[in-house]
């Protein structure tokens, strides 16, 4: 299977998650995290007290859901623009696919990906930054190894790098002209200076930070570097 990779904006998107154990709750952490505009929890099993402990339990806050302990309708899609099927019954989660796709409705099937429309890959997520990963279904042991060796490495160098950016770029704006931005901005990732600048972060050697940014970076925007927010760049 060839997959389209997309980033998606699910802020104005109303989901319904189908089942709410262990996988479903990872499923509602995700969709959490990337602020759907509404999520509601199906499940007919599961009391919603129950639903509620686990999932503080494992994300240690309260899962702001719309849940509903019953048997699922086909009325429940009303507006829905993404689902998931996540109970440990192949046959519901086909028949929930299947009504999923008469209504033209996106619907992800966790245990068996290939029954549904997308999948949510493996991803990294920095603040920032998110990294997604798929081996296509070939390996996703492979994928999750991938991960892990990916996080060793990014997550040293490349994140706090990212914040440092995320502080100099509204300087840059407010105080750069237009014409001048583009150089600028290529300048600070240029392979060689941005190793430079990493291995001053990971050093923590921040007194050092403004004479090395300063070969890039006009004396209006370094002046205005706030050392308060400098010296969280190495925060975990």
């Amino acid at each position: 299977m060839k997959y389209y990779p997309l980033f998606l904006d699910i802020t104005r998107y109303k989901c319904l998650v189908l089942g709410a154990g262990g996988v479903a709750r990872r499923k509602i952490a995700t969709l959490l995290k990337a602020h759907a505009h509404e999520i509601i929890v199906i499940d007919p099993y599961c009391t919603q007290e129950v639903f509620n402990k686990a999932f503080w339990e494992e994300y240690d806050c309260e899962p702001a859901v719309t849940y509903l302990q019953r048997d699922f309708v086909s009325n429940d899609l009303e507006d829905i623009r993404l689902a998931f099927a996540c109970t440990a019954s192949s046959e519901v989660n086909g028949n929930f696919v299947k009504i999923c796709e008469e209504k033209n409705i996106f619907c992800n099937v966790i245990e068996e990906p290939e029954r549904g429309h997308f999948i949510v890959p493996a991803h990294l997520d920095y603040e920032n930054l998110v990294i997604a990963l798929s081996s296509s279904g070939v390996s996703p042991a492979f994928t999750k190894a991938l991960k892990d060796d990916l996080n060793n490495w990014i997550a040293k160098s490349y994140v706090p790098f990212l914040r440092l950016i995320k502080i100099l770029r509204p300087l840059i704006l407010k105080n750069v002209e237009e014409h001048k931005r583009p150089q600028i901005f290529r300048a600070l990732v240029e392979k060689s200076f941005r190793e430079e600048i990493m291995a001053i972060i990971e050093l923590k050697k921040f007194h050092e930070l403004h004479r090395k940014l300063a070969q890039v970076l006009p004396e209006s925007v370094v002046s205005k570097i706030d050392d308060n927010e400098i010296f969280k760049l190495k925060k975990k």
